[in-house]
């Protein structure tokens, strides 16, 4: 066989670039192709509207991507150049040699990067379909070969291309400086290189000396407050409240040394009203927010006459922040005080378009968590898919770590999506609890079609027919989802510790809301109704308070709009008047065993059509016919007005004490009155109004006071001298 002829380096280096571009364009070609395809096959109005009216938007989107594949390119061409000219010196090849094993390469290189993607990012796409050989290496030869299978690829793989790159440009280098004679010119860059790497780094910069805990003027510095919050979590979900899976250590830790109300509820399941309620300290009918898409009117007139937990501490000279993913967008709109608001904006519709385009291009997703990335796509901060859980406890970190060199008192919001549907999480954890026999449509994800989401009322048909091995897959998910947020809190309360703050800061752990997981009566979801028992309304309400005596459970019923008075009691503060919630620090403080609170509520948009037996429960037509996109509010969904009083004629209503549960239903024909023992039938199954009429019309009378007058009811004024433990049956059924 004649030898093939060297060749020089710049021809290689052309014949891999070439390849490598190539390559790409390819990639650029089928992904457009792709996101045309899944762009026409949409089914819902929204879709028809993207294409209608912005589809140069959606072109310009598509243009803009170029900038990643260009990068991606020179980046590919760096790495796959030496490895290439090392090979070629073991072992002479031709051009097709540099061509096939350029190709070789950039698809071991991508095959990295997805592979990395589906297992621990799998936020940025679906790639269920590529887990089959790994789930079968896992099934047939134990996790312990599939640890080392991992490992292999996502770390001995990337350290051994990159080594080997690495060692080769620097050889080439220290023997251009040899032939240059300027031995000692390199050995200075080297130094400079690292003292270069230090300085970014940070590393070996020493924190400031801490100030004494005063501030200027003598006064004391109050206690900073750190709230972390995971949307959908459900309180029952979380081993410190007798749940049977390991499902929290890290918050179990916080409670077994602090303070734990088991049985705290929001008056509202659905994120922006109900984080409105929280740190306003108000009802929803008192600040006007009361379902998902309200207008900017609505916005405007909530953000001047609501009060805030944020802005009272602003006065105080707290530093105020929130840091999340999507299910903090919200606060872009009501920011409830908070000065830095550094979450995504999912509810922008242009964003919304930009995201499905840039996850139509695979190899963009390399860009969403790194600096690089930040600065070449500004806009991948408002993606839904941006801010993962690492992301965000990333930059929770790097905030105390700024509180702690400067010393200023702090209230930061850390919040997650790691709960909410579809319950997407990184591999390690879908499989904590799910059947590895399992082989459904719910293997990875709650496997919901957003079409038939948002475009058909009667889902709930479809979902209340679910067979108990498909419930437990998905509930087997929602816990790998609350470990997954444990986790995170768990990294950052080790910061605390390590940066001395633990003393200093009141943690609260806790959620917007809880989620359905087919208890009786309902599906999935969260805000449509309060059939099932509390599970949707119940959140974790944990906080860590310095110098505590001793840990605290406490049973009776707590409410989220009463977190805002309590903090602000916590740290010292003077009380807000418009609060409509009530501080718990009495209880905390042990100066008195009950409060009397009973629970009002409401819920919020309708998706589904209700289910109540014998009854005919009010309904609204879809999302996609009830809402619009308003250019004049930056995009955002909004309801139609000719819907607005549709929508809260809709809305069931509830009061709860700490026994009896009063739900009443918009009915076709008239209001749909149920009264349930909670003591007996948590989960809301059987109506008792008829054995217990006069608890009935008091609970009816106390929810009409408050829709009526704002005036809410203690359990005391709602039972007079009656106890209600001791209440029986006026009759037998």
């Amino acid at each position: 066989m004649t030898p093939h002829p060297p060749f020089k380096r710049r021809q290689i280096l052309k014949l891999v670039a070439l390849t490598v571009f190539g390559t790409l364009a390819a990639w650029y070609l089928a992904a457009l192709l792709s996101f045309a395809g899944n762009s026409y096959g949409f089914n819902n109005r929204f879709s028809e509207i993207a294409l209608e009216h912005h589809w140069w938007y959606l072109v310009w989107s598509n243009l803009v991507v170029l900038k990643g594949y260009l990068l991606v390119a020179v980046g590919y061409v760096a790495l796959i150049y030496p490895l290439v000219r090392l090979w070629g010196k073991a072992r002479p090849f031709g051009r097709w040699g540099i061509v096939w094993r350029t190709l070789l390469f950039a698809g071991l290189l991508y095959g990295f990067f997805i592979f990395k993607l589906m297992l621990e990012k799998p936020y940025f796409g679906d790639y269920s379909y590529l887990l089959g050989w790994y789930d079968a290496i896992g099934q047939f030869c134990g996790t312990g070969v599939q640890t080392a299978v991992h490992g292999l690829i996502t770390q001995v793989f990337p350290i051994t291309a990159m080594t080997a790159a690495a060692g080769f440009y620097l050889f080439e280098l220290r023997k251009f400086f040899a032939r240059a004679a300027r031995p000692m010119l390199f050995s200075f860059a080297a130094v400079l290189g690292c003292l270069a790497l230090l300085a970014v780094s940070g590393y070996g910069i020493n924190r400031l000396p801490e100030d004494e805990a005063l501030l200027a003027g003598g006064k004391k510095r109050p206690k900073n407050i750190l709230i972390l919050g995971s949307d959908s979590l459900r309180a029952d979900h979380l081993s410190c409240n007798g749940y049977h899976r390991m499902t929290s250590p890290n918050i179990d830790s916080i409670a077994a040394q602090g303070v734990n109300f088991q049985r705290c509820l929001t008056p509202i399941a659905s994120t922006l009203e109900s984080l409105t309620s929280m740190f306003s300290s108000q009802y929803p009918h008192t600040h006007g927010v009361r379902h998902m898409f309200p207008s900017r009117a609505m916005v405007d007139n909530a953000n001047r006459e609501a009060p805030s937990l944020g802005g009272a501490l602003q006065k105080l000279g707290y530093d105020t922040a929130v840091i999340g993913d999507w299910c903090a967008c919200g606060f872009n709109e009501l920011p409830m005080g908070f000065k830095d608001i550094i979450v995504s904006d999912f509810d922008n519709f242009r964003v919304y378009l930009s995201e499905v385009v840039f996850l139509h291009h695979q190899i963009l997703p390399l860009f969403f968590d790194n600096r690089v990335g930040h600065s070449l796509f500004p806009k991948l901060k408002s993606f839904a898919n941006y801010m993962t859980p690492e992301v965000v406890t990333d930059q929770v970190i790097d905030r105390l770590k700024q509180r702690a060199e400067d010393g200023q008192p702090f209230l930061l919001l850390g919040y997650y999506s790691c709960t909410h549907l579809p319950y997407k999480t990184p591999t390690h954890y879908a499989k904590l609890w799910t059947d590895p026999k399992y082989d459904g449509l719910h293997k990875h994800e709650l496997a919901l079609n957003v079409d038939e989401f948002i475009g058909n009322t009667d889902i709930n048909d479809k979902w209340s027919k679910l067979p108990p091995q498909e419930v437990a897959q998905i509930t087997a998910l929602y816990d790998g989802c609350t470990r997954m947020f444990d986790d995170s809190v768990g990294r950052v309360v080790k910061e605390l510790e390590r940066l001395g703050l633990m003393d200093d800061t009141i943690i609260l752990i806790t959620g917007d809301h809880g989620d359905d997981l087919f208890e009786p009566n309902c599906t999935f979801g969260h805000g449509t109704t309060f059939n099932g028992g509390d599970q949707a309304n119940h959140v974790p309400a944990i906080l860590h308070i310095p110098g505590l005596e001793k840990p605290q459970k406490h049973t009776q019923i707590t409410r989220t709009i009463d977190f805002a008075p309590t903090l602000l009691d916590l740290v010292k503060a003077a009380p807000e008047s418009r609060f409509e919630g009530t501080s718990l620090a009495p209880l905390i403080r042990g100066e008195k065993k009950s409060l009397d609170l009973a629970y009002f509520g409401e819920t919020s948009y309708l998706f589904f059509r209700r289910k109540i037996p014998g009854e005919e429960p009010l309904f609204i037509p879809p999302m996609d016919e009830t809402t619009f996109i308003d250019p004049d509010f930056d995009f955002h969904f909004v309801l139609k007005d000719k819907f607005q009083d549709a929508v809260l004629k809709t809305k069931e209503q509830c009061v709860r004490t700490e026994r009896f549960k009063y739900v009443r239903t918009p009915g076709m024909r008239h209001s749909i009155e149920r009264l349930f023992d909670l003591r007996d039938d948590p989960h809301c199954e059987k109506d008792i109004k008829k054995q217990y009429p006069e608890v009935k019309a008091r609970l009816a009378a106390a929810l009409d006071r408050w829709l009526t007058t704002h005036q809410q009811s203690t359990t005391q004024e709602i039972y007079g001298i009656l106890g209600e433990e001791t209440l029986q049956p006026a009759s037998v059924p």
